[in-house]
């Protein structure tokens, strides 16, 4: 009488072959989202403060007046930001909308593309300068040469979610391919996009296996690889007790007979 072996190895050689390039991708891509720092990645590097502190503190007595306007706002603070070509105290008020007003009057202020290019300038941070150079782009020899400036009101960049719109997309001519984000309603930077950024995002996609909006980790064929991977190690534990355990008794049972 002759022992049947297992069919474990058949099954975990199909199940490598047809699910292993995953794993490999699982493996490249968690690697290298551990070897890139954060703060690299979310290019904190890239921006500095554009916004003056706030000298005028008077205008925080209108907080209750702003209140009183828009009984949908949930925060209010007031900036000192660079508008209509010059610095002026406002109010950010956020809430069912987003407005942005004059400190002084209350009325509604408009941002102008000739406030982002100028606002865009100023938060982005330059990385040749003297170590000594002010710290305010447009005060030094390094001014940053916007290359592209387009107003983004549809959801169309993976860049930049849906939320953030309408939204100013600003492009620098540097070699890290810069790009900010500035609110077209206040001006405020939403946030800023690099190369490193975008091969770390490539590299979330293809971990996380959302190659559209590359956010859900709840995909089900991501599921199914997970199940089907745990199959994988299932099969080569069985291997391994064919191997070491089976295989010894097998002989014993030969020699008995």
């Amino acid at each position: 009488m002759r022992f049947k072996p297992l069919k474990a190895r058949k099954i975990h050689r199909w199940l490598t072959l047809l699910f292993g390039i995953q794993l490999i991708i699982w493996s490249i891509t968690g690697a290298a989202m551990v070897i890139l720092q954060l703060p690299y990645i979310h290019g904190d590097h890239l921006v500095q403060p554009a916004d003056r502190s706030v000298s005028e503190f008077t205008y925080l007595e209108n907080i209750t007046s702003v209140a009183n306007e828009y009984p949908d706002a949930t925060e209010v603070t007031l900036v000192n930001r660079y508008i209509n070509n010059g610095f002026q105290h406002v109010f950010v008020v956020n809430g069912n909308a987003t407005r942005l007003l004059d400190a002084a009057t209350l009325q509604p202020l408009t941002i102008t593309e000739q406030d982002i290019r100028a606002l865009a300038k100023r938060y982005y941070a330059p990385r040749n300068a003297p170590s000594n150079a002010p710290s305010n782009a447009q005060a030094n020899n390094h001014e940053p040469n916007i290359a592209q400036l387009q107003l983004l009101t549809e959801p169309t960049e993976s860049e930049l979610a849906a939320r953030h719109l309408p939204a100013w997309q600003v492009r620098f001519a540097d070699t890290s391919n810069t790009t900010l984000y500035l609110s077209a309603v206040t001006g405020s930077l939403v946030t800023q996009r690099h190369t490193a950024w975008r091969f770390f995002d490539f590299m979330w996609m293809l971990h996380i296996m959302d190659y559209q909006d590359r956010s859900d980790i709840t995909k089900p064929w991501l599921l199914a690889f997970t199940v089907l991977t745990l199959l994988i190690s299932i099969s080569g534990l069985m291997l391994l007790v064919q191997k070491y355990l089976s295989r010894p008794w097998r002989r014993l049972w030969r020699d008995s007979e």
